[in-house]
């Protein structure tokens, strides 16, 4: 069995996190919030309080913009703000550095890419699912997982639209046939363990609350939790892993 790493993440900084956070906490899991300043539709989020009783509990809280825009559509100025002024709002609520930020609804292109680098950020998650390799850009984290029970269609446009053949095989002619998204979360963390990488689910707390999922979400936490040879860490934290653990072979083949 190779090492595996399991990380959570959850997107808007919707109240319901805090449901969400006591329902980690049990688990012994741990998880990256990614708050906007505004929410969507200008949905009050998470009150700094809130935010800094999640840091102290061993929670990270990454940036998510500061109105939740789908930032493809934006450039120049209007995308620098969007990015920047966010994690400078959440610093000075948190009194440390915020390393990790997230895509609204998953869009961005290389403008947005790189203006999340040059703002200062460590990495990005992404929305692509179905992903537990261990490979990947800092800025391009995958996932592997949404908890939402999608139809066969969204996984088909997820995969099909960054072109991954190998991964869309795969689901055709084998994860398909699962009859739900906890049946397919857990199949997809047995081939984590099996063999190796990162087991990433990701979601949105109203979500969770709005279609009744929590029991559902609950399934799989118990699932994964507790589990020999794997670490459970955040997003920040499994850069950090996955980059101490390529060092030693950078350099072998500088040498």
């Amino acid at each position: 069995m190779k090492r595996s790493i399991v990380v959570t993440s959850w997107d808007d900084g919707d109240h319901q996190d805090l449901k969400l956070a006591e329902m980690l906490r049990k688990a012994g899991l741990a998880a990256t919030f990614y708050v906007p300043i505004f929410g969507p539709d200008g949905n009050r989020t998470l009150r700094s309080g809130d935010l800094r009783a999640l840091v102290s509990e061993g929670f990270e809280v990454g940036a998510h913009t500061m109105t939740h825009p789908v930032l493809s559509e934006l450039h120049g100025r209007e995308l620098w703000i969007e990015v920047s002024d966010c994690k400078h709002v959440l610093e000075q609520i948190l009194g440390r550095e915020v390393q990790m930020f997230c895509y609204p609804c998953g869009r961005y292109n290389q403008e947005v890419l790189e203006t999340v680098r040059e703002v200062g950020y460590r990495g990005a998650r992404t929305t692509r699912m179905l992903c537990h390799q261990n490979s990947f850009s800092a800025f391009e984290m995958p996932t592997t997982l949404q908890a939402y029970p999608h139809r066969s269609f969204t996984y088909y446009k997820n995969l099909g639209k960054r072109l991954d053949l190998p991964r869309l095989y795969k689901y055709v002619f084998e994860l398909r046939r699962l009859q739900s998204w906890v049946e397919l979360g857990k199949t997809l963390f047995d081939q984590a363990l099996e063999e190796g990488g990162v087991w990433h689910l990701y979601g949105h707390s109203w979500e969770i609350q709005k279609f009744g999922l929590w029991e559902e979400l609950q399934e799989v936490l118990d699932y994964v939790r507790d589990r020999p040879n794997v670490i459970y860490a955040n997003n920040g934290q499994t850069l950090d892993i996955l980059e101490r653990e390529a060092q030693p072979a950078e350099r072998e083949t500088v040498q």
